[in-house]
C-alpha cells in the first residue's frame, strides 16, 4: 500500500495506490476499507477487485478533523488476509 503521508488534509483528494503479488507475478485480490477509532471500526467503505494494481482516491470529510484514525486497507488474495493499518490525522 502507498499513500502520500500521515496528514491528509479534510475534503481534498488523498491517493491510495496497492499491489499484490504472488510469486513476482500479477495476483487477484480484494481490498476494502475500514477506518478506527480508538481500535473500534467505526466505518467500513468499499469493496473493490483487482488483479496486480489498484489506485483509488479518499477524501476525508470535515468531520474527522483531528482525530487519531488509522486508515485499513483490508486485501484478500489467495486465501490471505491482511489488515494493512495506517494511522492518519485529518488536517482542515
Amino acid at each position: 500500500m502507498r499513500v502520500p503521508g500521515h496528514r491528509p488534509r479534510a475534503e481534498r483528494p488523498w491517493p491510495v495506490r496497492f499491489t499484490v503479488t504472488s510469486a513476482g507475478r500479477p495476483a487477484a485480490a480484494i481490498v476494502e476499507y475500514e477506518f478506527v477509532l480508538a481500535g473500534q471500526v467505526v466505518a467500513h467503505r468499499s469493496h473493490y477487485s483487482f488483479r496486480g494494481g489498484f489506485s483509488d482516491v479518499v477524501v476525508w470529510p470535515a468531520t474527522a478533523v483531528g482525530y487519531p484514525l488509522t486508515f485499513r486497507a483490508v486485501v484478500s488474495s489467495s486465501g490471505i488476509v491482511l489488515n494493512l493499518d495506517y494511522p492518519v490525522k485529518v488536517q482542515r
